[in-house]
């Protein structure tokens, strides 16, 4: 970064710089599309000069959170951005380039970190309760102890509800990657063949309980390679009509798993927002819209109902 920019960068200059950055990390060609691409919206906005149709220098100093939500409300208004969905978009983009620029140095203060998300724009994921999870897994235990001896919804549940991985995350494991350490501590590696997606790649902790029902799996179907003989289609068959119904639960996904799991990480607070990024395998803009609905489903006010949006 050049020392003749200093203090006194110019956001064009800043996005100039947010690039290079960009450039340097493991992301997707879409995400740093996005990213650029709604920094440059904004930019263009904030610097046009309405009598004149020309646009001049904003430095980034003067930029503060009414700049952002003025240039939100236009796009919403103005029908710019064609859906709630893209202008939660933009405003992600925007709290990334900006909390680099405050990371890297060049501001004091974040200007994106006061703006809130518009509760409705997204609808907010299922989750479960601690009474609940306890009651799925006593519920697929049941199943895995039945005359089939069906283990794979009790392996599934076990390693997203410690993990948080996605479906298709769980669904590549092989028994080769299922990791027992010299001291007892076990873990699973989660890993892409895309290069572009390596980046996803990582290790993961599963507690004891959770590696003995790995290596019954194991045992029960001979797995020599992948972990899982079926598809995803078929596990979420047996997670709504073998083990929900044991619960007294009417639904059970990967999905509603992977956000209990986040949502216990979130409140007990151990992770720091880097180490929770990693191991859920998201990009920077992924996190922050992750990071952004943990927040709204941990807030005292929320009930625990999806449909419960509050602000």
């Amino acid at each position: 970064m050049g020392k003749s920019m200093g203090k006194n960068l110019k956001l064009d200059e800043g996005i100039t710089e947010f690039e290079k950055h960009l450039a340097r990390r493991p992301l997707s060609d879409n995400t740093r599309k996005a990213f650029l691409g709604d920094a440059r919206i904004f930019a263009r906005f904030l610097q046009s000069d309405p009598g004149t149709g020309s646009e001049q220098p904003v430095s980034l100093t003067s930029i503060n959170a009414e700049h952002i939500k003025a240039f939100l409300t236009h796009q919403e208004r103005s029908g710019i951005a064609n859906s709630p969905k893209s202008i939660e978009r933009r405003l992600t983009s925007l709290k990334v380039f900006f909390r680099w620029v405050h990371e890297a140095g060049y501001l004091a203060h974040d200007p994106a970190d006061g703006v809130a998300y518009k509760p409705f724009l997204d609808p907010l994921p299922e989750y479960l309760t601690d009474e609940q999870a306890d009651a799925i897994i006593k519920a697929a235990h049941q199943v895995a102890a039945g005359d089939r001896l069906e283990m794979r919804p009790l392996t599934a549940i076990m390693l997203v509800l410690e993990t948080g991985i996605k479906k298709g995350e769980c669904l590549a494991l092989t028994v080769s990657d299922v990791e027992r350490g010299e001291t007892g501590a076990a873990s699973v590696w989660i890993r892409y063949e895309k290069r572009h997606l390596q980046f996803k790649d990582r290790k993961l902790p599963i507690s004891d309980e959770c590696l003995q029902v790995v290596d019954s799996h194991i045992e029960r179907y001979e797995s020599k390679g992948m972990l899982f003989d079926c598809t995803g289609r078929n596990l979420e068959y047996m997670f709504n009509r073998k083990v929900a119904p044991l619960a007294d639960l009417e639904a059970l996904t990967f999905e509603m798993l992977r956000w209990t799991c986040a949502v216990r990480d979130y409140r007990a607070g151990a992770l720091s927002s880097n180490q929770l990024q990693v191991k859920y395998g998201l990009s920077p803009i992924g996190w922050t819209e992750m990071e952004a609905k943990l927040a709204r489903l941990t807030h005292p006010a929320y009930n625990g109902t999806v449909n419960n949006e509050t602000d």
